[in-house]
């Protein structure tokens, strides 16, 4: 049974219309009997009011408030230390759920076989024709056009990687694409996550150790969760963003895929690096500086001193640009 396998945690702060649409979506799912925990991060808002509701609708949902506010990304690694099922899926609050053609999600949950299971294409967009195009297909498809094997949903992690390249990285860190078994966490694993909560991705660490154990993968033939536009209050600076995200690459100890992780974006890191500088300039980003010397900094340990060296001098270039320039190029972007 589902509800002896999974459990579905829901990090939340400040979103009850959004909490109530998909506890509602989950009340109405074949999941509906599966223990279900909402990690409540001290809200403001209604938050208690729509939990105090579905308490009464569910059989098996736990509400955890935190006295305090301890951050979104502390509160996202809490629900994967805190799962206690064999699965654990931790959705956000504010994506679309579609559960109309999902037997194959519960069956693959119900085996047991799989280390990580995804059930979602996530944000795959690529020109490159080396690279298979998700612009009209979902990641099933992909997987089918590129795999010889009758099983095209179930690969080992390196054989999934192999295939969809750096865009292993990119739909495993979507966090409601991937579902986990617990038996992959562990101590260490949790030491190296809580660090990496500074670079807003504490579940690095988790999609990383699966893919150095090679656990076995499967996508759902349908996408369960439709990603939608973040509605958060505050946003993160795009320089300091992308540092942070390549800085996440150095975990990857093999080569060949340290570069997959290093070049997850479209345009390879010195496009993406001359294109987050020139938006956070015309932004006004605060800490640009820091920012680019982290950045720099996280190059020479990708590269090398010899590459490192001729990316710093073509992105301190571009550093040094004045903003009215980079102002009129974010504006003819835009339009």
């Amino acid at each position: 049974m589902i509800e002896d396998k999974l459990e579905i945690m829901i990090p939340t702060y400040n979103r009850a219309t959004y909490l109530d649409r998909t506890l509602n979506s989950l009340l109405n799912s074949p999941f509906k009997d599966c223990k279900i925990t909402v990690r409540d991060n001290a809200s403001l808002d209604d938050t208690p009011k729509v939990c105090n509701k579905y308490l009464k609708l569910f059989s098996n949902i736990n509400v955890i408030r935190n006295k305090i506010n301890i951050g979104g990304n502390a509160n996202i690694l809490r629900c994967y230390e805190e799962s206690t099922m064999t699965y654990v899926w931790v959705l956000a609050d504010n994506d679309l759920l579609n559960f109309d053609y999902c037997d194959d999600f519960i069956s693959a949950i119900e085996s047991e076989k799989y280390g990580l299971i995804l059930c979602s294409s996530g944000n795959y967009i690529t020109s490159n024709s080396e690279i298979p195009s998700f612009d009209s297909e979902g990641l099933s498809e992909v997987l089918k056009n590129n795999s010889n094997k009758s099983n095209y949903l179930e690969n080992t992690a390196e054989e999934l990687t192999l295939i969809i390249k750096k865009y292993y990285f990119t739909v495993t860190s979507f966090i409601p694409s991937t579902i986990y078994k617990t038996s992959l966490f562990d101590s260490n694993l949790f030491i190296e996550s809580y660090n990496y909560i500074s670079q807003s991705y504490p579940h690095f660490p988790i999609l990383v150790k699966a893919l150095e154990d090679n656990v076995l993968t499967y996508k759902t033939k349908n996408d369960v969760v439709l990603i939608q536009e973040n509605p958060g209050d505050w946003e993160i600076g795009p320089l300091s963003f992308y540092s942070r995200r390549l800085e996440c690459a150095l975990l990857v100890k093999d080569k060949k895929f340290r570069e997959f992780a290093s070049n997850s974006s479209d345009g390879g890191i010195l496009y993406n690096s001359l294109a987050h500088i020139v938006v956070g300039k015309a932004t006004n980003e605060e800490n640009m500086k820091r920012y680019f010397i982290n950045l720099i900094a996280t190059i020479f340990k990708l590269k090398g001193w010899f590459f490192g060296f001729f990316y710093f001098i073509l992105i301190g270039f571009f550093y040094l640009i004045p903003k009215f320039i980079c102002d009129y190029a974010y504006k003819l972007k835009k339009s």
